[in-house]
């Protein structure tokens, strides 16, 4: 039996960020890890000399990543990462807050009419903007470098808190979802779905519409996202802390402090920080050694947690192509979001894709792949290329290409059970293509090397993310976690004692920032 004072379960980033932390005190810490790298939903991987990102495009700092970088020395080069916003022909870079109104021109010209409805969306995200600067635009003091002068520190924190807990009220009274601000706001659709599309449904209005505050917090590190992953485990390992992979917990007996992994090697902790999906927790976990408070109080929250699902997932297209990166570079930045049509999806993702479910077993392959054609050309694609950003991306004078959308779970899990899913996954690949070749890349699919893609299943069984989601919990149901960013320090306690939780399974709505935040909470909380 292993014996260790701190264990972090799940090596994604906010297991990571636990561990470092824990292990930066000088602590005791092994990191499990089930898969052969660390990274989770944030790793990038080779591909025929190409290197892809396979979970997140870019980082936000939030005032987090370049802090958390320079506090722990990791050493990691940080690349600029502008961002792009295009619908049919016409396109646009952000170049700070102004280009908001770029924006609102460029609405204005694809829906002539609703002028006045746009010149009110973009009044509610420049507010929302000056509320998200807080919390995005100033480094936060929780991985500030530590002064030698107690006096310099305290005036620092208590004037960072002070606008973090004016921000925080604010945003909590926009929690209505975007769908329905939206609604108040104008009554043309395609308008609403241009915006609308680049989010999970019922996204609270706050998270979804700073957005462009967002966007100009983007950082690309050298190397590719997986370069920052590495660095965490490098900066753990030097410190002394411990990361095992290829290593899967089946078990934890909550009553004597023990994991158990699938080989039968038994760990016991004194602290756990469990930063993988939250209904493994409560499924793996076996409370019979607990009293009977604590037994009942695991079962009210075990069929919480269990009962509830996951957000919407991404599909994801992985090219090679025979194009220099300059042929991309002189249409757009290397990361965009762009809409080949100004229709938008309306009903297609929603109601049309609920009734397909509804009388699944009728569906004939001429209605689905329908479905797939308008799908694909009305929607909105988050587009990737790596070597944009790092020209040691790609092989020279070619280019990698990730191309993503929103996704449903539950097809993609129906397509399988059909045994179709092969042929589906293929048939997605070259709608994507043949959407972006016929409008911003004339000629794409005749210069493609080779194309392979991950769907909302491989995020399921490869990070171990409950219906395949990327954000955590879903919008659409009542949210078994901490919804209030005053509550944000609470998020990290489970129903087991000296076990906490972080990640975006913790609380909602989720992100990268947020993995950061609890990941870093928890181990405090295991310090005490």
């Amino acid at each position: 039996m292993t014996h260790k004072d701190f264990i972090v379960v799940g090596g994604g980033i906010a297991g990571l960020t636990a561990a470092l932390s824990l292990a930066h005190k000088g602590k005791d810490v092994l990191l499990i890890e089930k898969n052969d790298h660390c990274g989770g939903l944030m790793n990038s991987f080779l591909r025929e000399g190409f290197r892809f990102e396979g979970g997140a495009r870019a980082l936000v700092n939030a005032g987090l990543v370049k802090p958390m970088i320079k506090e722990f020395g990791l050493g990691v080069e940080i690349l600029p990462n502008p961002i792009s916003l295009g619908v049919e022909d016409r396109l646009m870079r952000i170049e700070g807050e102004e280009s908001l109104y770029t924006y609102a021109d460029m609405l204005k010209k694809l829906y002539p009419g609703s002028e006045g409805d746009v010149d009110r969306i973009v009044a509610a995200i420049h507010d929302i903007i000056e509320n998200m600067k807080v919390l995005y635009g100033v480094d936060s003091p929780l991985f500030a470098k530590k002064k030698k002068n107690f006096l310099v520190l305290v005036p620092a924190m208590a004037a960072w808190m002070l606008k973090f807990l004016r921000t925080m009220y604010r945003i909590s009274k926009m929690d209505t979802p975007f769908e329905e601000h939206l609604d108040a706001l104008s009554s043309n659709q395609s308008l609403k779905d241009m915006i609308g599309q680049h989010f999970f449904r019922k996204t609270p209005v706050f998270f979804a519409l700073s957005y462009f505050a967002l966007y100009n917090d983007y950082i690309y590190p050298k190397g590719g996202v997986g370069a920052f992953i590495e660095s965490l485990v490098q900066a753990i390992r030097s410190r002394g802390g411990q990361v095992l992979l290829g290593t899967e917990v089946v078990r934890l007996d909550a009553g004597a402090k023990e994991l158990a992994d699938a080989s039968g090697q038994v760990y016991h902790y004194g602290n756990l920080v469990w930063a993988g999906d939250l209904k493994a927790l409560y499924t793996l976990s076996d409370p019979s050694g607990l009293g009977e408070k604590e037994r009942a109080g695991f079962a009210q929250r075990k069929e919480k947690v269990l009962a509830r699902k996951g957000a919407e997932s991404v599909f994801s297209v992985f090219l090679g192509v025979d194009l220099p990166p300059d042929y991309f570079g002189k249409i757009a930045s290397g990361h965009l979001f762009y809409t080949p049509d100004r229709k938008g999806l309306g009903q297609v993702h929603d109601g049309e894709l609920k009734s397909l479910l509804g009388r699944w077993d009728s569906v004939k392959d001429e209605e689905l792949d329908d479905w797939l054609k308008r799908f694909c050309r009305y929607n909105t694609f988050e587009i990737s290329i790596p070597a944009l950003r790092d020209p040691d991306a790609a092989p020279a004078g070619k280019t990698g290409v990730i191309i993503s959308a929103l996704f449903d779970f539950e097809l993609t899990k129906r397509i399988k059970e059909s045994g179709r899913y092969e042929e589906f996954k293929r048939r997605v690949e070259d709608e994507f293509i043949a959407a972006l070749s016929s409008s911003i890349y004339p000629g794409l699919k005749d210069k493609v090397l080779f194309q392979f893609s991950a769907s909302p299943l491989s995020i399921y069984e490869k990070a171990g993310s409950s219906e395949g989601s990327i954000v955590g919990w879903s919008f659409e149901q009542d949210i078994p976690v901490v919804t209030s960013m005053f509550r944000m320090a609470d998020s990290v306690k489970t129903a087991l004692p000296d076990v906490y939780a972080a990640g975006k399974w913790v609380y909602s709505p989720a992100g990268g920032p947020t993995a950061v935040m609890t990941g870093r909470i928890a181990a405090k909380k295991c310090l005490g």
